[in-house]
Parts: C-alpha cells; structure tokens; sequence
C-alpha cells in the first residue's frame, strides 16, 4: 500500500516577499535568455535551400 502525503504552505509576509522576489528574478532571467536564442536564431538563420552541408572551411580527411 502506497500512502501520499500533502502539504499546505502558510508563509509569513516576510517570507511572501521572498517567493515573489525569486519569481520576478527567474522571470526575467528565463525572458533574457529567450531573447538571446530568438536574437542568434535571427542573426544566424538563412533560407532552407542556401545553408551549405558541408562549410567551405573544413576539410576531409582520409
């Protein structure tokens, strides 16, 4: 038999403004570092059919 255990937080006022902080930072840190990915996928994208497979610049060796 499995038993499940549920918790109810009740956090003080002091510690509220603490969560609430924490959330507004990582928020802002998660929106900073999409805009980074959405920056460089726009600086960096090109069409389907003009992205070479192979870069000019690598050789193959045998």
């Amino acid at each position: 038999m499995r038993t499940a255990y549920q918790y109810k937080l009740r956090p003080n006022k002091e510690q509220i403004a603490t969560i609430e902080l924490w959330l507004e930072l990582l928020r802002r840190q998660y929106n900073y570092r999409l805009d980074e990915r959405f920056s460089w996928w726009s600086e960096n994208r090109c069409p389907v059919n003009a992205c070479p497979k192979v870069h000019a610049n690598s050789s193959t060796k045998r």
